[in-house]
């Protein structure tokens, strides 16, 4: 049985994306040791001599450990997957080795395409009706979604908003400074932080007890995110930016809906808020598209055909 190293992030995304993938190389038959950063040992990774060294790389400040890592252990013979995603411009030497393969969620990247999976049965959630409106997870601290944000609260008032504080308040700075909001609607603003979620258990029954959805893109090239997977798998309605890899996966109007700018948004919602039988009716098919299309273990079959070619088995 081949031995696989899964480098877990530090970060809850991060986490749930490397043990999503540890559990996919586990039902592919692979004994998995997973590690998180700061406890990595190259001599004992050597004595356990993984085929294998999965990273998913998503927090900048951990780049100096892992970089000092892999250059460490770059004489072992093992083959290197990394999934890169904010560090996608940042070039290291030690990726250029025969035995690495970078796998990128950029849609304009030439490399190899990367689509986040998710496992599903972490976000199993019983529909027990409805406890939000409008709901964001995730750091709003960015200018696009500020703006963004900032035309729901002035077109529906109090939203529900959940991250972390720190990004919250950074984010009430910003949108002062840019004078999106005068001071009655940033109030509104304010009151909309609704906290910080753990869990992936406390994020999917948010998801599935809300009635509108909202993903918001940082970066302009982001293909599907991963809050879209979440929200699908939980069985929750999604409005989500478009792009093409997100209407090439899901059917707009039948999956998801999708808005281009915050106009559309803002209309879109309206609609909804109406229409709430039309709404659970795609948050249904989503689930279904989700659950049956876009697992972890669907994700790493293909990456290791990508690797091995014709010579990959199911094991």
């Amino acid at each position: 049985m081949d031995k696989v190293l899964v480098i877990l992030s530090d970060n809850n995304k991060g986490k749930f994306i490397s043990k999503g993938f540890a559990s996919a190389f586990k039902d592919l038959s692979y004994f998995v040791y997973e590690k998180k950063i700061y406890d990595l040992n190259v001599e004992e990774i050597k004595k356990i001599s993984p085929k294998i060294i999965f990273i998913f790389w998503t927090d900048v400040t951990q780049v100096e450990d892992l970089c000092n890592f892999l250059q460490n252990y770059s004489s072992a013979d093992s083959i290197f997957i990394h999934c890169a995603e904010l560090l996608k411009d940042i070039a290291f030497d030690c990726i250029n080795k025969k035995n690495h393969y970078l796998f990128y969620s950029d849609s304009k990247s030439k490399k190899n395409k990367y689509i986040p999976g998710i496992d599903s049965k972490e976000y199993k959630v019983k529909f027990r009706g409805f406890n939000y409106d409008i709901t964001f997870a995730g750091n709003p601290a960015f200018k696009d979604r500020e703006y963004l944000l900032a035309k729901l609260i002035y077109n529906f008032g109090r939203i529900n908003i959940f991250c972390r504080s720190f990004d919250f308040y950074k984010s009430v700075e910003e949108i002062q400074k840019q004078n999106l909001l005068d001071e009655y609607f940033l109030e509104l603003y304010r009151h909309s932080y609704r906290g910080y979620v753990e869990t992936q258990k406390e994020l999917s029954k948010i998801y599935s007890s809300s009635k509108i959805n909202i993903d918001m893109k940082k970066y302009s090239d982001k293909t599907i995110s991963y809050r879209c997977l979440e929200i699908m798998a939980s069985g929750g309605f999604l409005v989500a930016q478009k792009s093409k890899d997100l209407i090439t996966k899901f059917e707009d109007g039948k999956d998801i809906e999708t808005y281009i700018n915050a106009d559309e948004l803002v209309d879109k919602i309206r609609f909804y808020r109406t229409n709430l039988n039309i709404a659970q009716y795609i948050a249904i098919n989503g689930k279904k598209n989700t659950v049956s299309n876009h697992s972890f273990y669907d994700r790493l079959k293909k990456m290791l055909k990508v690797i091995y070619g014709k010579n990959f088995s199911n094991r």
